[in-house]
């Protein structure tokens, strides 16, 4: 299962109740969030949550909420499929959430000085290019464990590190 947000501009929509601002601080729109499954090469959707900036601030909600709302619709869906998600998603709460739900999940990480081993030092993600690196039960801001296997093919520019739920493995 996929989840992608989009922002959904509607700089005409002036009077319309639930659209709010976009992250750029000016075009009025929404977010959608769109849940979907792999199906020969394309994608189909199956649920999907919308919110603003608007809505938001009116429900006393938050961006989190939204997103948590929309995986515990799924989560009896999901089954022991991954949920596979981009950087957006990289953040505590969600993973947070994710374990406690027992989701397995794959995300894509935003990178920075988050990582701790168990002795609550700080783990340094560095990986050669053409290499795959693989991190085992670290933590992520020192509150919950994730893997994380980093990955950086010769034809990218920069590597890609990832969490999921399970223990990652290379495949020979």
């Amino acid at each position: 299962m996929i989840g992608d947000p989009t922002e959904m501009p509607r700089p005409q929509a002036k009077r319309t109740d639930y659209v709010g601002v976009l992250s750029d601080g000016e075009t009025k729109g929404y977010w959608l969030l769109l849940l979907a499954t792999p199906y020969h090469g394309r994608a189909i959707p199956f649920s999907f949550v919308d919110y603003s900036s608007k809505t938001i601030n009116d429900e006393a909600t938050s961006r989190n909420r939204e997103h948590f709302a929309a995986f515990s619709q799924v989560k009896e869906l999901l089954g022991e499929r991954p949920l596979v998600l981009d950087r957006e998603f990289s953040y505590l709460e969600l993973l947070e959430n994710l374990v406690a739900e027992g989701v397995n999940f794959v995300i894509r990480l935003k990178l920075g000085p988050n990582f701790f081993d168990g002795e609550g030092k700080p783990v340094v993600l560095r990986v050669a290019k053409g290499e795959t690196r693989i991190l085992n039960k670290i933590f992520y801001k020192g509150k919950v464990f994730v893997n994380v296997i980093g990955v950086w093919q010769k034809s990218f520019s920069e590597p890609m590190w990832i969490t999921p739920a399970l223990a990652p493995q290379v495949q020979v």
